[in-house]
């Protein structure tokens, strides 16, 4: 029996992770426990303007790693968030992005754009994004008290990811501004009006073929040079590369810098796991990396629709609805992750969904692990000690859990 309060739980209100208690990670661990075990899969309202009026919510990690594994069917084309304006191929004028794409058409895209992210390319990148916190870090440190997110988080994927894709240095303040409105578009700082999030939206598609061109003219080693030398049945078409720039740029810039943040405030909440993790600085494990990743949860949910009639934990679903698979609680599942809501960098095994799972397993998911790393190895071994000073702002958001500051004080 389904508790009747359950039934009118908006857990796609931003202000529900706007509020969030930084004591319980910014998230409604309550409310997920609540779901898991007396409804994990149930009808419940998106009240929110420019979205979905409502969707089947899945709490449980067998559920929505189900989901994420099975294309056939849980489809991506009608887009992957309860926003009514998808960047898919639509009457709206939006893009074909992978991330939307389903069937041969995804394997397609997922095969062209696999070029520009071959183990050696990324290997020959390492080294770069070291130089780039190095310089980074070493700033921030310098100022003694700062915003870590606006200095140091921000910066350090925002010019990484720009580097993979090679853009150039003066476009990149103009990247940040669109993806912070893409990405976080109920949030009045970023986007004070629906008309910033269009021109935002606009902005970064014609973008996409500025940087195609400016790449086949001048090519590089970068990512957006290897996939535009591609020809005939191998090349993407404008619209493909404006659907990658905008997906890639909005992915790895916006969800590095959240991880980093959650993850920081983690670490200085619990400071013995944080002296284990200076004890290991100079090559943090994997698990450590992998368990801040599960922790952080920078995207709180995943939408899919059902392309035939189905049933999910006793509820019939029928072909068309949306299914919205809750990552935010099924990387806290207590089923999958003994004491989940423990920060045990030492985790294993540690399936968690950050990255997603089957076939739309992010495809940059070993760069930002990368990243990750080198930015706490970095920040640890440039500090004898980090405080906080003051609290951490969220961001006014369903889909992409933000952070927007964390003042910290380093000596």
């Amino acid at each position: 029996m389904i508790a009747g309060d359950l039934l009118e739980v908006n857990v796609f209100d931003p202000d529900l992770y706007a509020n969030g208690d930084p004591g319980q990670n910014g998230l409604p661990v309550e409310l997920f426990v609540r779901l898991r075990e007396g409804a994990p899969c149930v009808r419940l309202p998106c009240e929110i303007p420019g979205h979905e009026e409502s969707a089947w919510v899945l709490s449980r990690y067998e559920d929505v790693s189900a989901m994420l594994r099975e294309p056939d069917r849980f489809v991506s084309g009608s887009g992957v968030t309860m926003r009514a304006t998808h960047t898919t191929v639509s009457e709206d004028g939006g893009k074909p992005a992978m991330i939307t794409m389903d069937g041969q058409a995804h394997v397609r895209n997922r095969r062209l754009v696999n070029r520009g992210f071959t183990p050696p390319v990324v290997r020959s990148f390492e080294a770069h994004f070291r130089t780039i916190a190095t310089d980074i870090v070493h700033r921030a440190v310098d100022l003694g008290t700062f915003d870590f997110v606006g200095e140091v988080a921000s910066q350090f994927p925002l010019h990484a990811i720009c580097d993979l894709l090679g853009v150039p240095d003066a476009d990149r303040p103009a990247l940040a501004q669109w993806t912070n409105t893409l990405t976080t578009p109920t949030d009045p700082e970023y986007a004070p009006t629906p008309a910033e999030f269009f021109n935002a939206m606009e902005h970064m598609w014609a973008y996409g073929l500025e940087l195609a061109d400016l790449r086949r003219r001048s090519p590089g080693t970068d990512v957006m040079s290897v996939i535009v030398a591609a020809a005939d049945s191998d090349a993407l078409s404008e619209d493909e590369l404006m659907g990658f720039v905008f997906t890639l740029a909005a992915a790895g810039n916006e969800t590095t810098r959240n991880s980093a943040s959650h993850a920081l405030l983690a670490l200085l909440q619990r400071p013995e796991q944080l002296a284990w993790l200076r004890e290991r600085v100079d090559r943090i494990p994997d698990s450590a990396i992998e368990e801040l990743l599960r922790w952080s949860t920078p995207v709180i949910y995943i939408r899919r629709t059902a392309a035939r009639d189905v049933e999910i934990a006793g509820q019939q679903i029928a072909a068309g609805e949306a299914i919205a698979g809750f990552v935010a609680s099924a990387n806290f599942d207590a089923g999958e992750f003994p004491n989940p809501l423990e920060l045990d960098l030492a985790r294993q095994p540690n399936r968690h969904l950050t990255f997603a799972t089957g076939p739309h397993l992010c495809m940059g998911a070993h760069i930002a692990r990368l990243e990750l790393r080198i930015l706490f190895e970095e920040l640890l071994s440039r500090t004898k000690d980090i405080q906080l000073e003051g609290p951490i702002d969220y961001a006014r958001d369903s889909y992409v859990r933000g952070v927007k500051r964390l003042g910290v004080r380093v000596s």
